[in-house]
């Protein structure tokens, strides 16, 4: 796996570009995780549909992933905490 400018790979800089209670664009997002590494454009919209709790298909698709993110309704992100946000089911 790539690793970016900090030694980490993808996943490692999105779970770095984010903070628990921050609600966050796609955009910044992106860009955050853009600044951390060389990753191709698809990569990183792969790892941030895999890391996304709240996203059935993507725990099908991507099963060994450890998801963090929840999506929120509005198409923002914030760090899961399931002491606030809706329990996630398969």
């Amino acid at each position: 796996m790539a690793k970016g400018y900090y030694d980490e790979t993808c996943a490692e800089a999105v779970r770095a570009a984010t903070r628990a209670g921050e609600v966050i664009t796609f955009s910044e997002l992106f860009g955050r995780v853009r600044r951390r590494g060389p990753w191709k454009d698809s990569t990183i919209w792969q790892h941030l549909m895999s890391l996304v709790v709240n996203l059935p298909p993507a725990r099908h698709h991507w099963p060994s992933a450890k998801p963090f993110l929840f999506l929120r309704a509005d198409g923002q992100y914030e760090v899961y905490d399931p002491s606030v946000h809706p329990q996630v089911r398969p």
